[in-house]
């Protein structure tokens, strides 16, 4: 569970509890001061602090925790009460009448409260070293719940905290996944006797290891929840570790995820598949659903991803993914690391480093375990292969699955007649079982 962005997590309403499937993300400091009234329109005070309770895969809150002016005592009011939760104010159902209205918070009972108990604890690892300081928690609003998913350790949060957030870099939530915030499936129960003065936050792995999580985890994970648990996990990945997650998933998971995910989230997520690896979703979905997808897509995306629909035995031209690392001959190990560490992010092929001359026309190959080993003053002609196995435009899939069973690639670079390379199959690609599932639906 990483820090949701409002424009991942859906169209959930600006004021207004989220009930329909999407999710909307909030810090803490964010939504302390909101003023809280009830339905009737009188006034109850200002949001003082939240109310959790502790659990392994995420926290949920349960009360909120208002403050009133002239020094009366605080309000407890049970989450189940509130009616709208946003920036233009927070409103409850109005206060029972018996006995006595919302019940005051009683100073001796122990409650897990976020701000009072959990900003500004030092974050431990497992060896027990302290490596963060807690300065803001991210929270998310999804079925008309709220939960507590991340601690945010960032600068962003320390420079909100003494009131530089300019300085800082804004205020807002970030993308998920981003440096700064930990999951809090990756913090220890919280200890019972915290206070505000005394305790430690701890991690249940070393810090280094916090953004690991690989996709096929992560689609364990979420086809081992049910549905509501499933959407506040999904909602606060990052469209590209979302994207990988989807595409990892079992078609019951990927329908019912796709169903509850908005149409910005979807082409987000769109781009940073494979056409082949869009055509797997979409071939998973209702037929009115599919339709509605496939609208999303534009220009040779949408062509190549119709033609996968349609039939089987496509050719490469339609199967190959244009991200590859291409990289000149003269350029020596040492500084096609560096090239490599910049480009690879935005590729869908890193198995392989292509070698190719100005015009664009193949050399050899370099698989990135044989760079690894390489010299790093050596030029990449001088380790590549240069007898590569290679497939035309036209070849079909039916020819490069075979190519795949004999010599275990796991990608084979599609070249033209002139010689140059246009595209590359992938082994996962070439071996897509969209079309068995499209045919079981």
């Amino acid at each position: 569970m990483t820090e949701p962005p409002p424009s991942n997590g859906g169209e959930a309403r600006q004021n207004g509890r989220s009930g329909n499937g999407h999710a909307q993300s909030f810090l803490l400091s964010q939504v302390v001061g909101w003023k809280v009234r009830s339905r009737a329109g009188a006034k109850l005070g200002k949001l003082k602090d939240l109310v959790a309770k502790d659990d392994p895969k995420y926290a949920e809150v349960t009360h909120l925790v208002v403050g009133r002016p002239y020094g009366d005592p605080s309000l407890k009011v049970p989450w189940d009460q509130v009616a709208e939760f946003g920036p233009q104010g927070v409103v409850v159902q109005d206060a029972p009448k018996e006995p006595g209205g919302y019940a005051q918070v009683d100073p001796d009972e122990e409650l897990l409260l976020l701000r009072d108990k959990l900003l500004d604890k030092r974050v431990l690892d497992t060896a027990g070293s302290a490596v963060e300081v807690v300065y803001d928690i991210q929270l998310l609003l999804v079925e008309k719940k709220l939960f507590m998913v991340a601690a945010d350790v960032s600068r962003h949060a320390l420079m909100r905290r003494i009131g530089l957030g300019r300085l800082g870099g804004g205020g807002g939530p970030k993308d998920p996944g981003a440096e700064g915030f930990i999951p809090w499936k990756y913090i220890q129960p919280l200890a019972s006797d915290l206070t505000p003065t005394k305790g430690d936050v701890r991690l249940t792995v070393a810090k280094n290891r916090l953004g690991e999580i690989h996709p096929e985890d992560m689609a364990d994970i979420l086809e081992g929840l049910d549905r509501e648990e499933r959407i506040h996990i999904f909602n606060v990945l990052d469209s590209k570790v979302a994207a990988a997650t989807l595409d990892a998933t079992e078609p019951r998971v990927q329908r019912e995820i796709l169903a509850d995910s908005s149409a910005e989230r979807v082409a987000q997520i769109f781009s940073h598949l494979s056409a082949v690896e869009i055509a797997d979703v979409i071939s998973v979905m209702p037929r009115d659903q599919a339709e509605e997808f496939q609208k999303m897509l534009s220009g040779n995306a949408a062509a190549r991803v119709q033609e996968l629909l349609n039939q089987h035995d496509v050719p490469a031209s339609v199967l190959g993914v244009r991200r590859f690392l291409q990289f000149p001959g003269d350029l020596v190990v040492e500084d096609a690391f560096v090239r490599f560490r910049k480009e690879a992010p935005n590729t869908l092929v890193v198995m392989y480093i292509y070698v190719a001359d100005a015009g664009g026309h193949l050399r050899g190959v370099i698989d990135i375990n044989e760079l690894l080993q390489a010299n790093p003053e050596s030029r990449l002609e001088d380790i590549m292969v240069k007898n590569v196995v290679t497939v035309a435009p036209e070849t079909r899939r039916g020819t490069i699955e075979a190519l795949f069973r004999r010599y275990r690639f796991r990608a084979i670079p599609v070249v033209d007649e002139a010689g140059k390379i246009v595209g590359v199959v992938r082994e996962k690609d070439a071996f897509s079982t969209s079309d068995e599932i499209r045919l079981a639906r």
